[in-house]
């Protein structure tokens, strides 16, 4: 395995050079994240039939790393001065070798979800699941003895898929990025940016946290601007749905950029064509 561990003060380089990601091609990263959006939202808004709309889903579940890798691909071409277009997004998926390996990993993330549902049967069950849906509906009280009751499998089931879902984004941060410009295998990669991310744990826990602040700071800012479009019925609702997808597509660049630079610093990949100096400091 060949990568190196970035200092702590990496993490926020990466949030700071990805917000300036955005000056480099703001309408061809746009326009590319905004159509990778509207995709994900598709299943959602246009399917009525809920089989249907599963099946999509699940579709788009296995699809998932190619289309990310499509991002992923148009964020290099334009940190190199290239110009971007929409038909990038299925970058990934032109290529043979590299579509093979981005499938296995969209795999990976079905096998991962099927964990998390077989978890949440096997401990929570359905009986507590018609409890808590009780609850959602204010049936019954949050304080009653039903609802304390389910309290425990309920944090349980949480915990189990807490522990998947950050398995399989520490094997995914790295991974995409390595099949897509470094040519390496699904399973290697996954594994491989597994042990990456353990030993990048201080400067991703900076980055992550960074992050998880600015988002809450813009879901404050969205609760201020969804009770005023409140306030203009049917086409408010639309025109916060806008305001979503306008919001999904430039966090979707942010945050895509901040997993590309962090590849690029950890794996010593240095773009010589973007004219951007390198993140200097970096420990062996």
């Amino acid at each position: 395995m060949d990568f190196r561990s970035a200092p702590a003060g990496h993490g926020l380089a990466w949030f700071q050079r990805a917000l300036r990601m955005l000056d480099k091609n703001p309408r061809g990263l746009l326009g590319l994240t905004l159509f990778f959006v509207l995709i994900q939202l598709a299943p959602n808004l246009l399917v009525t039939n809920p089989t249907l709309s599963m099946a999509l889903s699940m579709l788009l579940l296995l699809l998932g790393p190619a289309l990310f890798a499509g991002v992923l691909y148009a964020i290099g071409e334009a940190d190199a001065g290239r110009p971007v277009a929409s038909s990038q997004l299925f970058e990934g998926l032109r290529q043979p070798g590299v579509r093979a390996q981005l499938l296995l990993l969209g795999v990976l993330q079905v096998l991962a979800m099927f964990l998390v549902v077989l978890a949440a049967q096997r401990i929570f069950g359905a009986d507590n699941l018609a409890i808590l849906m009780k609850v959602a509906e204010q049936k019954i009280a949050p304080d009653s003895a039903e609802a304390q009751r389910i309290a425990a499998p309920l944090l349980q089931t949480m915990m189990v898929a807490v522990v998947i879902c950050f398995v399989l984004l520490s094997g995914m941060f790295f991974a995409v990025p390595r099949v897509l410009f470094d040519g390496r295998k699904a399973l290697g990669a996954f594994g491989e940016s597994i042990v990456a991310c353990a030993t990048n744990v201080l400067s991703l826990t900076v980055y992550g946290l960074v992050l998880v602040g600015v988002l809450m700071a813009v879901c404050v800012a969205l609760m201020i601007v969804a009770a005023v479009c409140g306030l203009l019925g049917k086409v408010g609702s639309f025109l916060f749905l806008a305001i979503l997808i306008a919001v999904g597509a430039v966090w979707l660049v942010v945050s895509s950029a901040g997993n590309y630079l962090a590849w690029r610093d950890v794996f010593g990949h240095a773009n010589t064509d973007s004219g951007a100096p390198p993140i200097t400091g970096i420990e062996a």
